[in-house]
């Protein structure tokens, strides 16, 4: 079974570990080497990745992520961010990745 993942600062990732995701992945700096970690961690499904941290990553990195179909990356926004970048394409994201169309 795929788990749900979060890559994010310690604040936000304790409003998710208090909803019940215990794979979480705290942001230190680096955000290459801990997206690219979290990407390739067995059994992550879904990847939910705070737009600070996101944004702080290569662009060839973000690209690959946007474009993965497992895990699904999501992109949240963050403490120095409104909106996230991205979010808007969930439900196609969701429907490449499992081929479930969640909007119907």
């Amino acid at each position: 079974m795929d788990h749900i993942a979060v890559l994010a600062d310690s604040e936000t990732l304790l409003g998710f570990r208090l909803a019940g995701i215990r794979h979480a992945f705290v942001a230190n700096g680096r955000p290459d080497e801990e997206l690219d970690t979290a990407m390739k961690t067995p059994g992550i499904g879904i990847l939910i990745v705070s737009q600070d941290v996101f944004q702080d990553a290569s662009p060839k990195l973000q690209k690959h992520a946007t474009d993965s179909a497992k895990p699904v990356v999501v992109v949240i926004p963050g403490k120095k961010t409104k909106q996230a970048k991205g979010s808007a394409n969930l439900a196609a994201m969701v429907k490449r990745a499992i081929g479930v169309d969640i909007m119907k």
